[in-house]
C-alpha cells in the first residue's frame, strides 16, 4: 500500500533532486489548514544544510471558524449526526483509495482522472472529520497530548522505562525465518533437479537468468510486491503471534495517526488482502493516510517540524506498539529505514536526527502505553475488515478522558 512510508520517500526523492529547503527568517507564510480553521505560521527558521543550529521552529496561530464557514455539503452531511457523517467519509474514502492503486492499471489518462477524483474525496472525507470535531461530535482526532519539543538524551527515555535498542532494531525474525526456509527449499529443488535430469551447462545457466530475471521484474516492477505476499501469507498461516503482531503494529499506526490529526485512508493486514482489494501487486499491506498537506509541502521543497513530528510519530506507532506490548519490535524495519531516509534527505547531522527520533519515541510510547486498552480493541476490530468509519467509532468509544 501507498503508506507514509510512500510520503517518506517521495519527500526524500524531491529533496535529494537538489531541491535544498532554503532559510527563511522572519516571513510570514500562508499554508494549508484542515477546513475549518484559519491559520498564518511564523517561521522563524527552517532546515538548511544539517547544521544544529538551523533549527525548524515553527509558531502556529490558528483560529477556529464557525460551521458556516464549510461548505454546504459539508455541513448537511454532518447534521445528520455521527454515523451518517462516518458513513460518508467511508464512501469518500473509498473513493481516495482508488487513487492508490490507479498506477498499476498502465493507463496514464485513467491513472490521472483517477487521482484527481481520489483529491477531492480525500479533501472532503477530511473535512468532515474536522467538522465533527469542531462541533464536538467526536473527540479524539488530532486531540494528542505531546511531551515539549527539544533535545532529549538517551538517559531520558531509559527513566521512562524505554530501551532504545531494543525498540529501533526490528528483527523481522519471522519473516527472515520464512525466506531462508524458501532458499534452503529452492536449493534442495535445483539440486534434486540437476540430480535426476543431469542439465548441460547452457539450461542450468537459463533456468538462473530465468529466476533472476524474475526476481528482478518483482523488484523493479512491482517494488517486492510479489516476495512480500508470498512470505506475508507464509508467515500469516504458521505464525498466530506474527498475525497478532502485525494487527497491533497496524492498529497502532492508525491510532497513533488519527490522534496526531491525519487521518487513515485505508488499510489492510495483509499482502493477499491488499492485491484482493486493489488488484495491484505494488499496493501493499499496511496503513495509507490523507497527507495532502504533507505532499503540499514536499511539493515546495519545505517540510515543516511540525509535520516532520507528526510524521515521525506515525511512523513509529507500529514499532512502539510490538514493544509495549513485546518488549522488543519485530516488523517495521521498513518504518525505520524510511525515516531514516528522509532524516538523511533532510541533511539532518546525527545529532539533529537522534534528538528528532528520540523526542518521537517519548511521544509514542506514552500515547501507547496511555491508549494500549483502544488499540487492542481497535487491532479487534480491523481484523474483522471493518471500514475506517468503524474504526473511527470504535477510537472515539473506547477513548478515556486522558487523550
Amino acid at each position: 500500500m501507498a503508506t507514509l512510508a510512500t510520503s517518506v520517500a517521495v519527500a526524500a526523492g524531491v529533496l535529494r533532486g537538489g531541491r535544498r529547503p532554503p532559510i527563511v527568517v522572519g516571513t510570514l507564510v500562508p499554508f494549508h489548514v484542515s477546513p475549518g480553521t484559519r491559520a498564518t505560521r511564523v517561521v522563524v527558521s527552517v532546515f538548511a544544510n544539517g547544521d544544529d543550529d538551523a533549527d525548524a521552529v515553527d509558531e502556529v496561530r490558528t483560529t477556529e471558524l464557525s460551521p458556516g464557514s464549510f461548505p454546504s455539503n459539508i455541513r448537511e452531511v454532518v447534521q445528520g449526526g455521527v454515523d451518517e457523517s462516518l458513513r460518508f467519509v467511508d464512501a469518500q474514502l473509498a473513493l481516495a483509495m482508488k487513487g492508490e492503486a490507479a498506477d498499476a492499471t498502465g493507463d496514464d489518462g485513467y491513472a490521472s482522472e483517477q487521482k484527481r477524483t481520489a483529491s477531492v474525496a480525500e479533501s472532503e472525507a477530511l473535512a468532515v472529520i474536522t467538522l465533527l470535531k469542531a462541533a464536538q461530535k467526536i473527540r479524539g482526532f488530532g486531540a494528542a497530548r505531546l511531551v515539549p519539543k527539544r533535545d532529549y538524551a538517551l538517559s531520558e527515555l531509559k527513566l521512562n522505562d524505554i530501551e532504545a535498542d531494543k525498540l529501533l532494531s526490528p528483527t523481522e525474525s519471522t519473516i527472515s525465518g520464512i525466506r531462508d526456509w524458501f532458499t534452503r527449499g529452492f536449493v534442495v529443488l535445483v539440486g534434486v533437479w540437476i540430480f535426476a535430469a543431469h542439465p548441460d551447462g547452457r539450461q542450468i545457466a537459463a533456468s538462473l537468468t530465468f529466476f533472476g530475471g524474475a526476481v528482478a521484474v518483482d523488484q523493479i516492477g512491482f517494488g517486492g510486491g510479489i516476495e512480500a505476499l508470498a512470505l506475508d501469507t507464509a508467515a500469516q498461516a504458521t505464525s498466530p503471534q506474527y498475525v497478532t503482531r502485525l494487527r497491533l503494529h497496524e492498529a497502532a499506526h492508525f491510532l497513533v495517526a488519527y490522534l496526531m490529526g491525519i487521518l487513515p485512508k485505508g488499510y489492510t493486514l495483509s499482502s493477499k488482502d491488499a492485491w484482493e482489494k486493489y488488484n495491484a501487486l505494488n499496493v501493499q499491506a499496511g496503513c495509507a493516510f490523507c497527507d495532502g498537506e504533507f505532499q503540499e509541502e514536499v511539493a515546495l521543497g519545505k517540510i515543516t517540524s511540525a509535520s516532520l513530528g507528526k510524521f515521525a510519530c506515525v511512523a513509529l506507532a507500529g514499532i512502539g506498539m510490538e514493544y509495549v506490548e513485546f518488549g522488543f519490535a519485530e516488523g517495521g524495519v521498513s518504518d525505520v529505514r524510511q525515516l531514516d531516509g528522509m532524516l538523511r534527505a533532510l541533511a539532518f547531522s546525527q545529532k539533529k536526527s537522534d534528538s528528532e527520533v528520540r523526542w518521537a519515541v517519548l511521544n509514542v510510547i506514552s500515547i501507547l502505553r496511555r491508549h494500549k486498552g483502544v488499540v487492542v480493541a481497535l487491532a479487534e476490530t480491523m481484523a474483522t475488515g471493518a471500514t475506517v468509519g468503524e474504526c473511527v467509532k470504535r477510537i472515539e468509544q473506547e477513548l478515556g478522558d486522558d487523550i
